[in-house]
């Protein structure tokens, strides 16, 4: 099939770089995306959504914080299990205990949209998850997030300006409220062509499948 004959399928991914399984959706869905490649124009766009809106700017230590929110260490214990075999489904192992951190995501967000028109939002979003998730870096910080987005290739002063401009941040707080007054509860949730969606990080074969299935019943043209 060219070019010209395959169907765009446009693909809102609502994450959270602070959530585990959203890292696993991204992840998964850059496999799924490969399995899709010779049958849709791909384009996805990575939305913003804030799992702990109230953090404070400083960030709170992750350990404390989970071991309140889940006070039975077993059960702990087998959510990191889960993770872990998730994340070998979708080709990538990491250890969801390593970041001591836990940031508001307000800066992360805006850096990972300003990389949208710069159409590196993928590599950015990929860099940012790894960062965090693998290397336990403050995704919260300027100067940490302006060399990631250096990484990735964007213009590090650009990202520094991006993340102090207060037009930016209204939008990010806006998208990120959006989402879950339209009643996105959880994440990774991944909305087709902007008329359905559905939540939950599965492993490639299986979400290649399910967006095949939605592009089926709602396409854009």
């Amino acid at each position: 099939m060219t070019g010209g004959d395959r169907p765009r399928l446009l693909v809102d991914i609502v994450a959270d770089p602070v959530c585990p399984w959203c890292y696993v959706g991204l992840r998964s869905f850059m496999a799924a995306k490969d399995r899709l490649k010779d049958e849709f124009i791909l384009l996805p766009r990575i939305r913003a959504y804030q799992l702990n809106p109230d953090t404070p700017a400083q960030g709170v230590d992750r350990q404390a914080y989970y071991a309140k929110k889940f006070p039975d260490e077993a059960q702990r214990a087998e959510m990191i299990h889960q993770l872990k075999a998730a994340a070998l489904g979708a080709g990538f192992t990491f250890d969801p205990s390593k970041p001591t951190h836990l940031p508001n995501t307000l800066k992360a967000h805006q850096i990972i949209r300003l990389a949208h028109f710069d159409g590196a939002q993928e590599r950015l979003a990929l860099t940012l998850y790894s960062a965090y998730w693998d290397d336990d870096a403050d995704i919260g910080d300027d100067e940490t997030l302006a060399a990631l987005a250096e990484k990735a290739g964007l213009d590090p002063e650009n990202a520094r300006q991006d993340l102090k401009n207060p037009k930016s941040i209204a939008e990010i707080k806006s998208e990120a409220e959006a989402f879950r007054q339209a009643g996105v509860t959880g994440v990774p949730t991944f909305i087709v062509n902007e008329r359905t969606g559905f939540a939950g990080a599965q492993p490639p074969t299986r979400l290649a499948d399910t967006l095949r299935e939605a592009a089926n019943v709602t396409r854009v043209q």
